[in-house]
């Protein structure tokens, strides 16, 4: 058993509507509920076959995917494509995937952002793999599928895995090419020019990585392995047992979180639709309020600085949070650009940093979001610059002489 389980865990074997809705958001719930859990225990599961699924998603299977015959019935795993994407990192920014009670082992598939397969592995530990993997490469490891096993059964995991395989018209570049498998399942190498600058190449190796890792937005702390950074390699620590005093902290911060973020449905060419609003941070103007916010859609986070004016919630009765979950519906109905960067065009709309006043000057069909509420501001609250005195050389109609009355030039 010993050998099955060297040969299984390959990466712990080495170091490594407009309506919005008060529940928490599903990753960021599960984080919520994870925390609730005495350490090593896990969320609850039920048995879909010789595998376990987590809760949620044993709610939006209606059935197991049909095996190939009856007699093969309670061995036929779950297609790949059948079974659900999970993010990677919670939108709190944590690495806490949803483990069945009484898992033993999972097969896991990793995708990149384009939800592109990556590479398919073994884990007894699913949240330490999958930080350790995504700690090598975080700009691969976006989201996550997951088969989880009451028993760890070597022969059913790998024909899980051939299946997947074959489903995917061949293994995926992490398993495929030896180069790219060697980044998913060692330790990174520094590739230092001198045997006494190894230790040095590989601690600026490790400070790269962090700095990546923190640009995916994850609030993990990963400590690099001393030990394997004196031999010229980088890899990072499993996560730090909890003490109970901690764990209550961080299930604190995590509740908190949570409550400030929205989920929030509307309707995008004719079908239901929903996005997450995570305010960070709220601040009282003269005017109104200014939000610091990130928007998840489509799995994907951008950042967004808004300036709510009271003449866009106070009449109409609403919370100025209700105001910008608006806003943020209309912006994604229209598919708006989410992230603008650099120098913009008069036609291009800055929907990192804008006044809700900006959206409605640039879209005339904005107030019919708030249609049913009341008139909004409209051209009388807008700010406009009338040119009073023509200045400039024109052409022929203004002559030096004119000029020179105008500025009073002798």
């Amino acid at each position: 058993m010993a050998q099955v389980a060297a040969r299984l865990v390959v990466c712990q074997a080495q170091p490594l509507r407009c309506t919005s809705s008060a529940r928490q958001p599903r990753h960021a719930a599960a984080f919520v509920s994870t925390l609730h859990q005495k350490p090593g225990s896990s969320i609850t599961g039920r048995h879909v076959g010789p595998w376990l699924l987590p809760q949620a998603q044993q709610q939006r299977r209606s059935r197991p995917v049909a095996p190939a015959s009856a007699a093969a019935a309670s061995a036929a795993a779950p297609a790949l494509d059948s079974l659900d994407f999970y993010p990677v990192l919670t939108v709190q920014g944590f690495i806490m995937p949803e483990v069945p009670e009484g898992t033993e082992a999972t097969v896991f598939a990793l995708y990149d952002e384009a939800r592109t397969l990556q590479y398919v592995g073994f884990s007894k530990g699913l949240r330490d793999t999958l930080r350790t993997l995504f700690s090598r490469r975080p700009e691969k490891t976006h989201y996550f599928k997951a088969l989880h096993f009451p028993k760890l059964d070597q022969q059913q995991m790998l024909d899980v895995r051939s299946a997947w395989f074959d489903g995917n018209y061949g293994p995926p570049p992490g398993n495929k090419l030896p180069h790219e498998r060697d980044q998913w399942q060692q330790p990174l190498e520094a590739h230092a020019i001198s045997e006494r600058g190894k230790a040095a190449a590989a601690a600026e190796l490790a400070k790269q990585l962090q700095g990546r890792i923190r640009q995916r937005g994850c609030k993990e702390e990963f400590v690099p392995n001393a030990d394997l950074l004196a031999e010229g390699q980088v890899d990072f620590l499993p996560a730090a047992a909890l003490s109970p005093e901690e764990l209550e902290r961080q299930r604190q911060l995590a509740e908190a979180a949570a409550k400030s973020t929205r989920t929030v449905g509307f309707e995008l060419d004719g079908a239901p639709a929903s996005f997450d609003l995570f305010f960070k941070q709220a601040l009282k103007t003269n005017g109104g309020w200014m939000y610091d916010l990130s928007v998840t859609y489509q799995d994907k986070e951008t950042h967004h600085r808004v300036i709510v004016g009271r003449d866009y919630y106070e009449p109409q009765g609403l919370d100025p949070q209700a105001t910008v979950e608006r806003v943020f519906a209309f912006l994604l109905k229209k598919k708006v650009p989410r992230q603008t960067e650099g120098i913009l065009l008069n036609s291009q709309f800055s929907s990192n940093y804008f006044a809700i006043s900006q959206v409605e000057q640039n879209f005339p069909d904005f107030a019919a979001a708030f249609a049913e509420l009341g008139q909004l501001p409209g051209e009388e609250g807008f700010w406009r610059f009338n040119r009073t005195k023509d200045y400039g050389l024109k052409g022929a109609n203004e002559t030096p002489e004119q000029l020179k009355a105008t500025f009073g030039w002798s």
